[in-house]
């Protein structure tokens, strides 16, 4: 997370691995990860093996990934002892497709060719996509040697992939070694100014001069003004995600908790629908934390994290993380039976992993579920819901953890009174 910094938990970066100085995985950000496979023969380690002194980030060239089976472009950095030999490399997986539908959305039919070229004029990204053309490297192309000789600009030249003349627009991204251009075929940019050149003919010909400098003026603030919008829903758009998600756990926040439980109950009201609430807390994890240290804490969090996300895997649950080891789950159209069923998943889920836990009860990490439900429950508002599940939950824990309560349902008389 130091090394890539909230690059880390962005849309389509697949997975973190950490590789000793042998080039053997001995950590990853997914339990799933095979601890003690052999990537010593990677292009990345090879890279920082054959220069010692390269501590800036590492692209390397698209691969077929063989923690995850897809087709990434790995970014790497190496880690370095306090003396500065060499001690490993972490590396992070992009994927491929993320990749591929962000250059589907440009519509490339109207810009002509999008490529992102890597280190050496590796060929990352190409739209329209030809799968044959990722992982090329152009390199020796006369255009692309005037376009890295240039931080950016527009010049026409010979197409780097195919034939004919095109014109390239192209900038460096940032401070990386990554290049993006769009190269468009000047009889493409011509032809319609062309026909209403001939069109008009000699009458027009004292006015194509003004219009001409007043279109290419309109569609360069255009150009700029669409950018600009378009990195400002960007940033908007990952400022909203960061504002709702935990950084640890991947789960939303107390805050998305907080506002996703407002919807539904105000959703469950306007219906007359059930909605159910599963409160879920770490048992005894502050002796987890004081026995095995706060990192082996923090993967057990996102071990409970994701045996949340398993279970409770409809379109419309909301899973959160609402404290230090609490956990939250919202359920809309489930009644107390359906929500028991999903926080049984969710404790057997986690004591099945068989962390061990030698200061808990159970010898392994375990959780403690809450359930209460509307209109079982007899809630005035939504946080009224929150306590019954909460009374729920500290029943549990007081009869031994490791296990599922239920808010008992509440029954009233009703009587006419004259």
């Amino acid at each position: 997370m130091i090394l890539f910094d909230r690059a880390a938990s962005a849309p389509g970066f697949a997975f973190q691995l950490l590789l000793d100085a042998s080039g053997t995985i001995v950590s990853g950000s997914s339990p799933s990860v095979p601890k003690g496979l052999d990537r010593s023969d990677t292009e990345y380690f090879h890279h920082f093996t054959a220069h010692p002194d390269d501590d800036d980030l590492h692209i390397s060239p698209p691969a077929v990934s063989r923690v995850s089976g897809q087709q990434m472009i790995m970014l790497s950095r190496r880690l370095s002892n306090s003396d500065g030999s060499f001690a490993g490399v972490v590396v992070g997986g992009i994927k491929i497709d993320y990749l591929r539908s962000l250059f589907a959305s440009v519509g490339a039919e109207h810009a002509g060719t999008v490529t992102l070229f890597g280190p050496q004029g590796v060929v990352l990204m190409r739209e329209p996509f030809e799968q044959s053309v990722i992982g090329a490297s152009v390199a020796d192309a006369t255009s692309y040697r005037r376009m890295i000789a240039m931080r950016e600009g527009s010049f026409v030249g010979p197409a780097m992939l195919g034939e004919d003349e095109r014109r390239f627009t192209f900038a460096r991204l940032g401070l990386e070694p990554l290049t993006l251009s769009i190269a468009v075929s000047p009889s493409a940019v011509y032809a319609e100014w062309q026909r209403q050149a001939l069109s008009l003919g000699l009458v027009l010909l004292s006015l194509c001069g003004v219009t001409a400098g007043l279109t290419w003026l309109l569609r360069r603030e255009l150009c700029h003004r669409e950018q600009t919008e378009a990195k400002l829903v960007a940033a908007n758009a990952s400022l909203a995600a960061q504002a709702t998600t935990d950084a640890l756990t991947g789960l939303g926040n107390r805050r998305r908790f907080d506002e996703a439980l407002a919807q539904e109950w105000d959703r469950a009201v306007r219906g007359q629908r059930p909605v159910a609430l599963i409160l879920i807390d770490a048992d005894c994890f502050k002796g987890f934390n004081d026995t095995y240290g706060h990192q082996r804490g923090d993967e057990a969090l996102r071990l409970i994290a994701g045996s949340i996300r398993a279970a409770a895997n409809r379109a419309s649950d909301t899973a959160c993380r609402i404290g230090g080891e609490e956990f939250a789950v919202v359920l809309p159209e489930v009644d107390t039976a359906g929500a028991i069923v999903v926080a049984e998943r969710i404790r057997a889920a986690v004591m099945g992993w068989g962390m061990p836990h030698a200061s808990g009860p159970h010898t392994v990490l375990t959780v403690s579920c809450g359930v209460a439900s509307v209109p079982e429950v007899l809630a005035p508002n939504a946080a009224a819901l929150v306590a019954e599940a909460d009374g729920a939950l500290y029943v549990g824990k007081g009869a031994g953890r490791n296990q599922v309560r239920a808010a008992e349902p509440n029954e009233t008389d009703l009587r006419l009174v004259i």
